[in-house]
């Protein structure tokens, strides 16, 4: 485990925070350590992770939908999210090779330490926005 990810440990032990899952995948040479989640908008829990490795960025990554942008729906869907994308700064919504609709929030942490509640502040920042947006976003894709 990379330290940053211990210091994100400590954090969550030291506030009783249990709703992550820890893992490291094998033969990572940026030492990624990923704890996994979930967050409930609109009563769906979307997968949710952080991830700290051996860079100065980590990242908050909140999966939306899986498989979402078709053939059908993908224009509209495309243009929603780049629409979204330039009105915020602090996330990009996008979507991944498989479809799969994707929200993520990238800091920085320079160094080895961690700060737990700015790590929170994104959080809030992410379910406040799906929580304004998700029925709209789903409308798109449906």
């Amino acid at each position: 485990m990379n330290k940053k990810a211990e210091n994100f440990q400590a954090y969550l032990k030291e506030k009783e925070i249990d709703s992550f899952v820890f893992d490291e995948p094998e033969g990572n040479d940026r030492e990624i350590a990923i704890f996994r989640s979930h967050i409930v908008v609109e009563g769906q829990q979307l997968p949710t992770i952080v991830m700290f490795d051996n860079t100065i960025f980590s990242i908050i990554r909140v999966q939306i939908s899986p498989q979402a942008v078709t053939d059908e729906n993908a224009e509209e869907v495309l243009s929603f999210l780049n629409e979204e994308n330039a009105k915020y700064k602090p996330f990009k919504i996008y979507c991944a090779p498989d479809g799969s609709i994707i929200f993520d929030i990238c800091f920085t942490n320079p160094g080895e330490e961690i700060d737990g509640d700015l790590i929170y502040t994104f959080f809030n920042i992410a379910i406040n926005y799906l929580n304004e947006n998700y029925r709209t976003i789903m409308k798109k894709i449906w």
